[in-house]
């Protein structure tokens, strides 16, 4: 079952995605043990200011992807290449800026490490 953290993992690494790269839908879903559809759902729903960065992993912008605010006007392709991803006439970006699940729990792991520990002063009783 996917949980809160689990999500939350998402949208910080997705947030946290270097410069000149992109992530997949199918990535995403490895890394934390769900599917793309989901995940999907979540770059759609869950205010990812970055969702733009995830892609089929053809690197093309989904059929099914949305602006979570619902406006539109907003070219996905130019969006890419202003982050410095290389993008096609055709809309395709280059495989070799794509962060795999391996780059994913890496950076994920990077991530935990600054993250603050929780507060547990119960263990300590």
């Amino acid at each position: 079952m996917t949980t809160e953290r689990d999500w939350e993992r998402v949208r910080r690494v997705v947030e946290a995605l270097p410069e000149g790269t992109w992530t997949s839908y199918g990535d995403l879903a490895e890394l934390i043990g769900t599917g793309p559809r989901q995940v999907g759902a979540y770059m759609r729903d869950g205010n990812v200011t970055r969702a733009y960065r995830v892609l089929t992993a053809g690197g093309t912008v989904s059929e099914g992807f949305r602006w979570a605010d619902g406006r539109t006007g907003r070219d996905v392709p130019d969006l890419l290449r202003a982050d410095g991803v290389t993008v096609t006439a055709k809309g395709r970006a280059d495989q070799s800026q794509r962060m795999s699940v391996y780059d994913l729990k890496l950076l994920a792991a990077e991530l935990d490490e600054d993250e603050p520990a929780p507060d547990d002063e119960e263990d300590w009783k």
